[in-house]
Parts: C-alpha cells; sequence; structure tokens
C-alpha cells in the first residue's frame, strides 16, 4: 500500500483516500454480503470511534507518504505502538510490564535519530506524529471489540467513516482533481486492494493478542520501507538514518522477547 501511495505522489493526497475507500468499501460490504453477516454490528460506538479515528490517521499517514522518503514516512507513523500501549494502558487496564517501557524508549530514541539525521520539515514531522496517535486510539478501538464484533464488520467500518469525512473536507476546501492516467489506475487500485487485506490481518491481530506485543510487530514494516525505498523509488539513506532504524528494531525485539 505504502509503495502504491508513493507512485501516485503527484496525485493529491484526498483524492487518493477518496478512490481508496470507495474500492475498500465495495470489497468489504461484499464480503459480508457472502457471508451473511450484519454489516452494521453491534457495538457502534467503538466501530464509529474506530472509524473517526483510522480516517484522521489515514490521512495524515497519506500526506507523509507523499511528502516524505518512503522509509522516513514509515518509521514516523511507527510511533503509533507507543500511543497505542500508553492508551490500552490508561482506557483498557492492559498491564506494560518495566522492560517493555525500556523496549518503546529505545524504540522511540530510534524514531528521534531518523528524525534528526533525515533533515525532515517540523510540519511533516507534526502530521506524522498526530497520524500515529490517532492510529493508536483506532488500534485500542479495535482492542475493546476483540469478542465482540466481527474483523469484516470493523474492516467496513473503516471506509465507512473515511468516504464521507473526506468528501465533507474537499466540499468545504474544493481542490483541483488530477485525473489519474495509464499505470496511475493500477496503483489507485492495488491501493484499495493492499489495504483491504493488510487491515484484514492488523484487526484479526489487535482482537488475538495485547496491544503491546502486536503493535511492536508492526515495526519490521521499517525493514520493507527501506527496501522498497531503495529498489523501487531509488532512495538513498545516510548510515546515521539506517542505524537510527536499527535501533527502532532493537526495541522491538526486545518488546517481544521479554512481553
Amino acid at each position: 500500500m505504502n509503495a502504491s501511495v508513493k507512485y501516485i505522489s503527484h496525485i493529491p493526497v484526498f483524492e487518493v483516500i477518496l478512490f481508496r475507500a470507495v474500492i475498500t468499501l465495495v470489497i468489504s460490504y461484499a464480503t459480508l454480503k457472502k457471508r451473511k453477516v450484519n454489516h452494521w454490528g453491534t457495538h457502534h460506538k467503538f466501530l464509529i470511534a474506530r472509524g473517526l479515528f483510522g480516517a484522521g490517521g489515514l490521512i495524515c499517514y497519506f500526506y507523509t507518504l507523499q511528502h516524505l522518503q518512503l522509509a522516513n514516512a514509515i518509521v514516523i507513523h511507527y510511533l503509533s505502538p507507543i500511543f497505542t500501549t500508553l492508551i490500552a494502558m490508561l482506557f483498557l487496564g492492559e498491564r506494560v510490564k518495566g522492560i517493555q517501557w525500556i523496549a518503546f524508549s529505545i524504540s522511540f530514541t530510534g524514531v528521534i535519530m531518523v528524525k534528526g539525521f533525515a533533515n525532515i520539515e517540523l510540519l511533516d514531522f507534526m502530521v506524522g506524529v498526530a497520524g500515529a496517535a490517532l492510529s493508536g486510539f483506532a488500534y485500542n478501538a479495535i482492542r475493546n471489540m476483540k469478542d465482540k464484533e466481527d474483523a469484516d464488520v470493523i474492516v467496513f467500518y473503516h471506509p465507512l467513516i473515511s468516504l464521507p469525512v473526506v468528501a465533507l473536507y474537499l466540499f468545504i476546501f474544493p481542490q483541483s482533481i488530477v485525473m489519474p492516467t495509464g499505470y496511475d489506475w493500477l496503483f489507485l487500485i492495488g491501493t484499495g486492494i493492499f489495504t483491504q487485506v493488510g487491515q484484514y490481518f492488523i484487526t484479526r491481530a489487535y482482537q488475538m493478542d495485547t496491544a503491546a506485543r502486536i503493535s511492536s510487530v508492526s515495526y519490521i514494516g521499517i525493514i520493507w520501507g527501506v527496501l522498497m525505498g531503495k529498489f523501487l523509488f531509488g532512495e538513498s539513506y545516510h548510515a546515521n538514518v539506517l542505524l537510527g532504524m536499527a535501533v527502532v528494531l532493537g526495541g522491538v525485539f526486545l518488546n517481544l522477547r521479554k512481553s
């Protein structure tokens, strides 16, 4: 999904999100209808919260994907595990061991190293942090529904809420539409399909284990970000940036081993 969004960085971010929401909404609706599952679920408060926070986090994340190098955008977004864990501890009563806080501190240090060495604009960095915080709230809404809602219903609410939110924004703040051409359509469709698959599995993961463990695993996406950035977009990274990423991953593996 990240690579698809990066490939079409010439298309406004809200247009990409709108197109993505339409695709995932159609897929989610068709999946639930085929399985004969009630589309609307029963825990509407948390379903809507998941959709709203997810929409906000997505907007911020797609913005950074189009304004930063791929790996750097992913690294900043992966502050979300720290927010996810804090929120789970405060609102869901999940216990976090002392060694896990050390692990998160190590990962956070790595993120700061990447920010410091990558010469990232403060605005872009703050938008990324805001997206991570919103994602943390969205993941905790999912965690709260671990035994209460079908995973496909939770996934369905993401585009169901995102679509009107983005449409309302475009209505209030009109933007020029960039008509996709050629391979743009392929990457737009890919954005929706890859999102659908990824959202399903991450939803199931948060339903099956604690927020601290599952959120930390997502840091491994940094590796994919570096590899795709290098081989698909010809991006190069300073040795200190790579060191920062290694520090982030070190914190992740410590968390998984000790939690």
